[in-house]
């Protein structure tokens, strides 16, 4: 089936230290919004040169604080479909956002990409074919003790750091979204049913958060993160 509209599938091509072309035109001499406009600048530059290759979309990021740079350069696959997808009742088993720890569910879903027959990005099309990366990793059907185990996805964000001001404002929201949550209904109809995604998009932050404040442990934890915080500085 096709995907979402709107699905797109990225392959990493390229990643390269772009730090020097970065950096060009920043000295000390430069204030905190000049700064940041000449870096602004650069990097708009280097992604509209990425970007002028048919099908790519780049991105620049910033490592270690800003010390270095990396261009990454994706392939966009347009034609996106769904393979598979487990019953509702294995995705959202026993109907709890926090049944156990770790957490058992099956949300998860497969997908497909697929691009022109040779190998070019387009819309879907009815001749259009899997597509097939250069280099993939294997998934091995034996294993044994001392084996690498990899995860697969990008680093994220944590907010376990929080200052005082900013839990307080967590606080706030969580409350709001407690309210917001009390609207979006168990699915009985087309409309709540396409509302269950984004009803337990709110349900996993507002269990954690609910479940510090139970336990008396949101403000120690912040004075603990703030003083960590201040060390560390």
């Amino acid at each position: 089936m096709p995907a979402a509209p709107g699905s797109r599938i990225y392959v990493i091509e390229d990643m390269r230290d772009v730090t020097a072309e970065m950096l060009k035109g920043v000295s000390d001499k430069l204030n905190g919004f000049a700064r940041y406009e000449r870096l602004a600048t650069n990097r708009k530059a280097l992604i509209a040169a990425c970007e002028g290759q048919p099908n790519r979309r780049c991105d620049v990021g910033a490592y270690y604080g800003g010390a270095s740079y990396y261009l990454q350069q994706k392939l966009e696959i347009e034609d996106v479909r769904l393979v598979y997808a487990p019953a509702l009742g294995i995705g959202n088993f026993g109907g709890q956002t926090d049944n156990w720890r770790p957490r058992h569910t099956g949300d998860f879903g497969f997908y497909r990409a697929y691009v022109a027959p040779d190998g070019s990005s387009r819309p879907y099309a009815r001749d259009n074919v899997p597509y097939r990366p250069k280099s993939w990793l294997p998934i091995a059907c034996e294993g044994k003790e001392g084996d690498l185990v990899m995860v697969a996805g990008f680093p994220g964000a944590t907010h376990q750091f929080l200052r005082r001001m900013k839990s307080g404002s967590t606080s706030r929201n969580s409350n709001r979204g407690c309210s917001l949550r009390s609207r979006i209904m168990p699915p009985r109809s087309t409309r709540q049913r396409q509302a269950i995604a984004r009803r337990r998009s709110i349900d996993r932050p507002l269990h954690k958060w609910l479940g510090l404040k139970r336990m008396g442990k949101a403000e120690k934890a912040t004075d603990r993160h703030q003083n960590e915080y201040g060390r560390a500085n």
